[in-house]
């Protein structure tokens, strides 16, 4: 039985959402509903944590990606005083989305990464200007990362087939920029 695109992509941000709250490297956190129809406004995320809204615009992803955006919207369902996750769609369609998850946490990557793996499959080091211990799974769709005591997982969840680690790491380097 083959699924919808569309059912695929939830399942995706799920996991991605999933995958950055393994924040103690042990079992998964129940998987956050961040589907598109999902997302809805709350307020700023608490503590030092960077406002994930606040790292990239719509004109930047477009910037990097060549797809025009709407603005961001803080996923409800994820958002905790230690993380914080914000979805943008794209404007004229269902896909591409883009989205960056924040986690209160020094020395998170190497978890993060272990839990990646487990769930989609072998990774890779890239580099992303300002972040320490990068890593892409998944033709480069999530790229995670160590900034600071802050740990960043960008996603670039497209309809295309071809690696996308490129156009990730372009987005990665203007959110973290904002830090």
């Amino acid at each position: 039985m083959r699924r919808s695109p569309a059912v695929a992509l939830a399942g995706m941000l799920g996991l991605a959402g999933m995958l950055a709250g393994c924040a103690d490297g042990g079992a998964p956190a129940e998987p956050a509903s961040s589907a598109p129809s999902a997302v809805a406004e709350v307020a700023e995320p608490a503590g030092t944590l960077p406002d994930p809204c606040e790292l990239l615009s719509a004109a930047d992803i477009e910037a990097a990606s060549g797809v025009g955006f709407g603005d961001g919207v803080l996923v409800e369902d994820d958002a905790a005083e230690d993380r914080a996750s914000c979805v943008w769609n794209a404007a004229d369609g269902p896909l591409p989305i883009v989205q960056v998850v924040v986690v209160a946490g020094a020395d998170l990557a190497g978890s993060q990464r272990a839990s990646a793996e487990e769930w989609m499959g072998e990774s890779a080091d890239v580099d992303v200007a300002g972040a320490t211990d990068a890593y892409e799974v998944g033709d480069g769709t999530i790229l995670g990362m160590q900034v600071g005591d802050v740990f960043v997982e960008v996603s670039f969840m497209s309809a295309d087939s071809d690696d996308v680690t490129d156009t990730t790491v372009a987005i990665a380097e203007l959110a973290i920029a904002r830090m």
